[in-house]
């Protein structure tokens, strides 16, 4: 909601002479004649009419009032009279008087506007008439604007749903009171959200009682002896505490007289000073007691909600988890079942393991008994082989292509070594070396 006062509602056009004398002079009678120009002209006036009410915080608007609020230069406008009816006709303002009052409500004799408690009929609100209006108009909108306000505001204020609901007019007034001016409005608003069940309105030792609906309810709910109670506790804290506010200051204050007297030498008048500051501060103590005592009651009253909200917490997992098992076969005798189950398999696998190994063993047994093997001797080889001590050539027994070819291989070798060397001398050396080699062949060989 907007907040501001002043002239801040006024359009920027309201120092526009030209502009303004147009828009201050009267309607047409016959809209047909201009429809344009007859509808600007209301559309201007009446968002002007609703902006005022948002800025001066007030539903009510009397034609005297909006006459005057409006007056330019020393000139009030011609078209106010018109435009209310025009609003009044089409749903956008009701007659104060044509709203359904309750006579609970009206019993509190605070809705002195209230003149006629009759019910809001569609005759009231269509009904044809050049006569200027006369009495209090609201405006629907802002009626409305103002209920979701209120709302908001207590809810913004609770921090305990069982407890805080319930609230005194009073206390609620004075919270409210930068959204709503006027004693009428604030009533107002009231009495529209008691229409829409989004509030209660009653009495408790004859004070005025409200208690909201929660967020999570579409209307709100009787007001229970619990509630009165918790709300007579919390007045009663705020009374002790304004009374110990009080009785701190006349300590202080006695304290004060008490030592300014004594500087006076008045030593009576500062003994019954001091007096007084002794029996203050009893009585302050005594209070500090039982504040603290009442406290604590209003704090296991508010805890009270959260342990609720455990219990139903606990209940509602206990159902859940329940459901769950059901759903899911679950249960001691199931979960027995399938470990014995499980059990006897692994039993069963265990048997059939030993099984496998014994019959494994008596297939080795047999293939080697078949190909007659020394089962010893091959354990032995076998170690021998682990520990690199077996010359695989000894034990080897070699084969008939393996000999051809190591006596290939020698024939190969010996071959090779009838070959002359490679000569590494010069030609003619070597022709020469020739020829000696030659005369020692012979010789040789006669």
């Amino acid at each position: 909601m907007d907040t501001t006062t002043g002239t801040e509602h006024l359009p920027d056009c309201w120092e526009d002479d030209e502009r303004m004398g147009y828009l201050f002079s009267g309607f047409r009678e016959n809209r047909q004649v201009n429809p344009r120009d007859w509808d600007n002209k209301m559309k201007f006036w009446s968002e002007l009419i609703l902006k005022y009410g948002k800025t001066q915080k007030t539903l009510l608007f009397s034609l005297e009032d909006l006459t005057q609020k409006f007056r330019r230069k020393g000139v009030v406008p011609q078209s106010i009279g018109a435009v209310m009816r025009e609003m009044n006709r089409n749903g956008q303002m009701v007659r104060a008087d044509d709203l359904e009052a309750s006579t609970t409500w009206l019993s509190w004799g605070v809705n002195t506007f209230v003149r006629k408690p009759v019910r809001w009929t569609m005759a009231s609100l269509f009904q044809q008439t050049n006569e200027p209006p006369v009495g209090n108009f609201v405006a629907v909108e802002l009626l409305k604007e103002f209920g979701e306000a209120f709302l908001k505001r207590h809810h913004e204020n609770v921090h305990c749903t069982s407890t805080d609901h319930v609230v005194d007019y009073s206390t609620f007034k004075q919270e409210c009171v930068d959204l709503c001016q006027d004693d009428a409005s604030f009533d107002l608003v009231l009495l529209h959200l008691q229409r829409t069940k989004q509030v209660l309105v009653t009495t408790d030792d004859n004070t005025k009682v409200l208690k909201f609906a929660s967020k999570s309810q579409k209307a709100v709910s009787p007001v229970t002896s619990v509630e009165l109670g918790t709300l007579r506790l919390k007045k009663t804290i705020l009374s002790m505490q304004l009374t110990i506010e009080r009785l701190s200051r006349v300590v202080e204050q006695e304290d004060k007289e008490t030592r300014q007297q004594l500087r006076k030498g008045k030593k009576t008048s500062a003994k019954n000073a001091l007096r007084r500051k002794k029996l203050a501060q009893k009585r302050l103590a005594s209070d500090e007691s039982t504040l603290d005592a009442l406290q604590q009651l209003q704090e296991r009253l508010e805890s009270a909600e959260s342990d609720k909200m455990v219990l139903e917490a606990y209940r509602s997992g206990s159902k859940a988890l329940k459901k769950t098992f059901d759903d899911n076969g679950l249960s001691p005798e199931t979960v027995d079942d399938a470990v014995s189950d499980v059990q006897e398999v692994m039993e069963m696998c265990n048997e059939i393991d030993d099984t496998m190994v014994r019959g494994n063993k008596s297939i080795d047994d047999t293939v080697s008994f078949g190909a007659d093997i020394d089962l010893e001797l091959l354990e032995s080889e076998l170690e021998s082989l682990i520990s690199g001590d077996l010359d695989v050539s000894v034990t080897t027994t070699p084969s008939k292509s393996t000999e051809q070819s190591k006596s290939t291989a020698k024939d190969t070798s010996g071959s090779m070594l009838d070959l002359p060397e490679v000569p590494s001398g010069s030609p003619a050396e070597l022709d020469t070396s020739c020829q000696g080699d030659s005369i020692r062949k012979s010789m040789l060989a006669s």
